[in-house]
Order: C-alpha cells, then sequence, then structure tokens
C-alpha cells in the first residue's frame, strides 16, 4: 500500500495560489477529501506539484474514493 505520492495540481483558482505547506494540507482535505489525520505531511515542490506522505494507513483505505482518487491524479 503506497503511502508516497507527487500529484499535480490542477489549474484551478485554489490551487494557483498554495503558498504554504498548510494551505497545501488545506487543499488535501477540502479538495481531495483526505482524512485530515491520514496525512502525515506535504510539501510544494513548485511547478503546480505537492509531495504528499500519508501515515496510518489500513487495509480498508485502499478501497476509500480518496485513496483511488489519488492513484488517478499522482505522479
Amino acid at each position: 500500500m503506497e503511502d508516497f505520492f507527487l500529484i499535480k495540481l490542477g489549474e484551478d483558482e485554489y490551487s494557483n495560489h498554495l503558498e504554504y505547506d498548510d494551505m497545501a494540507i488545506e487543499y488535501c482535505v477540502d479538495v481531495l477529501d483526505i482524512p485530515e489525520e491520514k496525512i502525515e505531511s506535504v510539501n510544494i515542490l513548485g511547478e503546480h506539484k505537492i509531495e504528499l506522505n500519508l501515515q496510518n494507513l489500513e487495509k480498508e483505505d485502499v478501497i476509500e474514493d480518496w485513496y483511488v482518487n489519488l492513484h488517478k491524479i499522482s505522479d
């Protein structure tokens, strides 16, 4: 089960204004619907990409919509 993702951000207004890692966490929670307790860290890499590290993943998480979507949008 993967716990590290490189995500290319969309061209929407929200993702174009991410300046701080805390804002990137909010993006992951609000836009990508990732439960905050599953997020270990988020780093903005520039060029509309973020690095996401997850924690405390359980076997059941892999069938959750948010996890499936992460696989679809990650590099």
